[in-house]
Order: structure tokens, then sequence, then C-alpha cells
């Protein structure tokens, strides 16, 4: 092998561990996702819910992700009427929102206060915003990031409204 050669091959390696450390698109954690009850925090007497959403959990080998699960695989359950207040925290190295749509490729909130602030440009990494709302119908919807991509690339988390019951967070 010439100099050359042996250089370009460090320099494919150099790159390929900085793309494994650098790249916006891959965690940084063990893989291990966070344990759910300390996300969300029930007020059963008030009927009203506090929903945490980490965008981009560093424990998952994925950045798409709310609090480490990506493409639906975390649930959120509310039964309808009650006051949920969604806390959406960017951890991840791109931006992110946090917005409840009907589904697939929505491109706006079901309402517009149903989402963080400029859900399509989203919060840049470190910033967190709240909003509230109350379902009025019972059914499946979600919660994803409107920025361009992010949806499609697992950042969603899917949202069960019932008729009744105590609101809950799992993951699969």
């Amino acid at each position: 092998m010439n100099l050359r050669a042996a250089l370009r091959l460090v320099a494919v390696g150099v790159f390929l561990s900085c793309l494994a450390s650098c790249d916006p698109v891959m965690g940084t954690g063990s893989g291990n996702p966070p344990d759910l009850s300390h996300f969300i925090q029930v007020n059963s007497g008030g009927q009203s819910v506090l929903v945490i959403l980490v965008a981009g959990y560093p424990a998952s080998d994925f950045q798409f992700n709310y609090n480490g699960y990506g493409s639906g695989a975390l649930v959120i359950r509310v039964p309808v009427g009650w006051l949920v207040t969604v806390q959406c925290e960017n951890r991840g190295t791109v931006p992110n929102s946090c917005a409840v749509v009907t589904g697939r490729k929505d491109t706006e909130p079901i309402d517009p206060g149903w989402s963080t602030p400029d859900p399509a440009r989203g919060l840049d990494p470190g910033q967190s915003a709240s909003f509230e709302f109350t379902p009025t119908r019972t059914g499946s919807f979600r919660i994803a990031s409107l920025v361009d991509g992010n949806e499609a690339s697992g950042m969603w988390a899917d949202l069960e409204v019932t008729e009744g019951g105590t609101p809950t967070m799992t993951g699969s």
C-alpha cells in the first residue's frame, strides 16, 4: 500500500469516527429509555396532567425520539375533558417541536394553540416551551415534530384520548 492510500484510509477512519460521534441523526446514549413515571404528573382532583416530552432524549441510539421512544412507541393516554399541559424540551442537535396532529404528514396542529411556538421551525437545541389543550373527543392522535422531515424520521408519539380513566405514559 502506498502512502497516499494509507493516508486516505486514515482520513476515512477519522471521518467515520467523527460521523458516529457528531451525526445529528445518531444519539449518544446507552440505548436505555428512561423511567417514564418521571415524565408525567397526574392531578386527578383537578383533572389535569403534565406531560414532559424530551425531544432527542440522549439514551436512544437515534435522535428523532421523545423520551427515548420513536415512531409511536411512546403512548400517552388522556381522558376527554382533561387539561393537558405538554412541556417540550429539545435536547437534540437539530430543531424539534411538539404539536398535536391528527395523522401522518399533517403540517399544522389540530388547533393553533396545540403546539410549541412556530412548530414548522421548531425549538433550537437547548430550548423548551409548553402548551395546553383540552381534548373534546376520543380518538387516536399524534404528538409530532412538524419540522420538515422530523416526523418521517420517527419523531412522533401516539396520543390516545379515552372516554375515562387516568392519564398514563407507556413505551414499548
